[in-house]
């Protein structure tokens, strides 16, 4: 009965973080001079570096530092230059095990003066989290620094979770990710 339960309610999740991906504008507009414009983005994720201060030898041999998975986003590009984006992203933890994050980003960019686009960002994250580990399985909010680099089409985007738990082995880990926009 607990599984129908749980797979009800990650049909929820998904239903509630498309219709708020696609309620997104999806056409340029102009409101203050400035053209904005909304794409779709994959996101892929590959790696988790753990504080080597934090986590113990014994517990870093027992922790997936490649966590792979990916997701679905759509990112809006405001009349200011700066990026608004919702995701719904599936990884494997630390542990090898499953974890969903949907949420809301907004980054504020500073387009470096090169030929290929580049722009750095850095902003907040606010997103809910379903881990096996932490509140019983139940999703969870968060609010995460977020900050990347690269140019429209391709963003390397690091986040970080701090230390927060009074248990030693949790928290102090720097993620990336690979966005590409469609």
């Amino acid at each position: 009965m607990r599984k129908l339960a749980n797979v009800r309610f990650y049909w929820a999740e998904s239903l509630v973080v498309s219709a708020l991906m696609t309620s997104l504008p999806s056409r340029a507009d102009d409101a203050i001079g400035v053209a904005t414009s909304t794409r779709w983005d994959i996101y892929l994720s590959g790696y988790a570096y753990h504080d080597r201060g934090t986590y113990t030898e014994a517990q870093r041999r027992n922790l997936n530092e490649t966590i792979w998975g990916g997701g679905l986003g759509r990112t809006y590009r405001n009349a200011r230059g700066n990026d608004e984006s919702w995701y719904l992203i599936g990884i494997r933890d630390s542990h090898n095990r499953p974890q969903w994050m949907g949420g809301y980003s907004y980054e504020w960019l500073l387009p470096l003066k090169l030929q290929n686009g580049l722009e750095l960002g850095g902003g907040l994250t606010a997103l809910l989290i379903r881990r096996h580990g932490w509140h019983d399985g139940r999703p969870f909010p968060a609010v995460l620094p977020v900050v990347s680099i690269g140019n429209r089409a391709v963003q390397l985007i690091a986040t970080y979770v701090p230390h927060l738990s009074s248990q030693k082995e949790k928290g102090n880990i720097l993620s990336l990710m690979l966005k590409l926009s469609m």
